[in-house]
């Protein structure tokens, strides 16, 4: 990473880190000095003990000279760990602040975005580094101390040292120069290691989510896939492991290569040592205090190699961060109530997913009018799913546009509040079943109740011990209460009621409803849908009797529109469908009798 890109990574970093914890700048300061002094006490305590004796010192003398050195050194290694750990309390904090920082991004960024695989794969990049204790977020503050300590201590050492030799001084930088440009290429590998790995994590997190998926447990016991799993798993696992083990070996033969660069570097500096002594150039006394200084100035340049080393991967994990949180989305504005839609019209919109061989949507147009139902049929991969979202705006057309009332809106987030939508798949939050259904904290339950006695589940929810502050989600709440699909459904389609919007949605309703509730659905659906404009979505035609008017898609186009009575009057595509379905429900009454 060029040095132009580390600054302006660090200073991102060191601005997060004074705005959420500009303490911990303090507990930095007071490990300092504990740190340098270490290793320089530590080799002082000998020399004063063999000078005294040398010089015959009383006692009283060199027993409080020791005492007083190992009280300063006992105090040094009492405030490190305590600053160190003072340190990474901090780090905690502003790791979570900068997840906080993710988790709002996600939340801001277009639906078709979060989606798409290379979305996917740029926020796990950028969930590397806030999604562990010591990832680079964290680490940065340790980091910061560490190059701080090591320059001034290494500074310190050498001014001791020069007295000795300036040539070990050269003979420490030269080696330790060596190291820092092996650290830099293996820097250079871990951030093509972790790309590499975070292209499979997808696939690792949906395996973990499979294996922690009860309705899918039945399946894979009863169908007998357990081994495919494995062995699928195995297959992702070989994979990411691959791309860390190419890291690995690059990381072996870089310590095989500081190793022996250490072994030089000791060898060196302390045989010289020696052959001072030996000269009568070093009394005992300085030889063993020039040692431990020496040892120490080796260890604060190589530390200090290895932090600069580390201070690139943190850069580099920031690069990635802020490249994901900093990515375009729409700007918020304050909500507003959605007001009066008198038309929905599709103009000329086409819509290809990412790497797609086709659209799925092509030169799609039609206009829908206040008060109208209208079904969206067709077969599998037909496009149906891909005209709702493109409907609500989770995506933005590659060309034509969506209308509201004759107007494009200026972001996809505007038509938000217009609709209130029934997924085909559809989940619940971690909340209490009222702000679930309401989606706010100030619900009414006078209509909320009203939602749910249109939806049919109002007797159930009454039931509860709970009742409305029932919570969902029994992997987060222990004390959660779960539904069945079929009720799931009728919750959401409560929810849709409650928020009344002007257009409403309905994926698949009844696609977990038993028949009865699926006849008294159709029987409701003209009173739910009163002076509302109306997408009914489905695949069993016979569903689509009540709607003014039904779209059958094919290959992302309008094949046929028209009411039941047109369609099969024209018998084409729908009117072949329709009889398909009819004589295969015919059989099924018959094998029942």
């Amino acid at each position: 990473m060029r040095l132009r890109e580390m600054h302006g990574e660090v200073r991102y970093m060191l601005r997060n880190w004074k705005a959420w914890d500009a303490r911990s700048f303090g507990f930095c300061l007071v490990r300092l000095p504990a740190l340098v002094l270490q290793p320089i006490v530590t080799a002082l305590i000998p020399k004063v003990l063999l000078d005294g004796i040398y010089s015959r010192v009383s006692i009283g003398r060199m027993t409080a000279a020791v005492a007083l050195l190992s009280c300063l050194l006992a105090l040094t290694i009492w405030m490190d760990p305590f600053m160190k750990e003072l340190i990474r309390g901090s780090a905690r904090i502003i790791r979570m602040r900068y997840a906080v920082g993710a988790f709002r991004q996600t939340m801001r960024l277009p639906y078709a975005q979060l989606e798409s695989l290379a979305g996917r794969q740029r926020r796990a990049r950028a969930e590397a580094f806030y999604n562990a204790r010591f990832s680079a977020g964290a680490d940065f503050l340790e980091v910061c101390c560490d190059i701080s300590v090591c320059a001034v201590g290494t500074l310190a050492s050498c001014a001791l040292l020069y007295r000795v030799s300036f040539w070990m001084i050269a003979l420490v930088l030269l080696t330790c120069a060596g190291e820092f440009f092996l650290l830099r290429g293996l820097g250079r590998r871990q951030e093509e290691a972790t790309g590499a790995f975070a292209r499979f994590s997808q696939q690792l997190d949906y395996f973990y989510a499979l294996s922690k998926n009860g309705a899918a447990a039945k399946e894979i016991k009863i169908y007998g896939f357990s081994a495919y799993c494995i062995r699928a798993l195995a297959a992702v696992l070989a994979k990411a492991e691959g791309a860390v083990a190419a890291y690995l070996r690059v990381s072996a033969a870089a310590s095989g290569t500081r190793a022996l660069l250490n072994l030089v570097r000791q060898s060196v500096a302390y045989l010289y040592l020696v052959y001072l002594t030996a000269q009568n150039a070093l009394s005992v006394s300085d030889f063993l205090f020039y040692f431990g200084v020496l040892t120490g100035f080796s260890n604060w340049t190589v530390r200090l190699v290895s932090s600069y080393a580390r201070l690139e991967r943190c850069c580099m994990d920031c690069a990635a961060y802020r490249a994901y949180v900093q990515e375009d989305a729409p700007q918020p504005k304050p909500a507003a109530e959605a007001g009066a839609v008198d038309s929905i019209a599709f103009s000329h919109v086409t819509f290809a997913y990412p790497g797609a061989d086709a659209p799925a949507v092509r030169d799609l147009s039609f206009t829908v009018r206040a008060g109208e139902n209208i079904a969206i049929v067709g077969e599998n991969g037909a496009g149906k799913t891909t005209v709702v979202k493109l409907l609500c705006g989770l995506y933005a057309p590659n060309d034509g546009a969506v209308l509201v009332n004759g107007v494009r809106c200026r972001h996809d987030e505007d038509r938000f509040d217009l609709f209130s939508v029934v997924f085909q798949e559809s989940s619940f939050l971690p909340m209490t079943l009222a702000e679930n259904l309401s989606a706010e904290s100030g619900w009414e339950e006078d209509r909320l109740f009203a939602a749910l006695e249109q939806a049919g589940v109002a007797d159930k929810v009454r039931a509860l011990p709970a009742g409305l502050q029932t919570r969902l989600r029994r992997d987060v709440y222990p004390d959660a209460v779960d539904f069945s699909g079929g009720e799931k459904q009728k919750l959401l389609l409560a929810k849709a009621i409650y928020k009344d919007a002007p257009v409403l949605v309905l994926d698949e309703p009844t696609a977990a409803l038993d028949p009865i509730s699926e006849n008294e659905l159709y029987l409701q659906y003209r009173e739910l849908t009163r002076d509302k404009i109306s997408f009914f979505i489905s695949h069993r035609l016979s569903s689509t009797r009540f709607c003014d008017r039904i779209l059958f898609l094919e290959d992302g186009c309008i094949l046929e529109s028209g009411t039941h009575e047109e369609l099969m009057a024209l018998k084409g595509a729908y009117y072949r469908m329709y009889r398909l379905q009819s004589e295969a429900y015919r059989e099924a009454e018959v094998r029942h009798a």
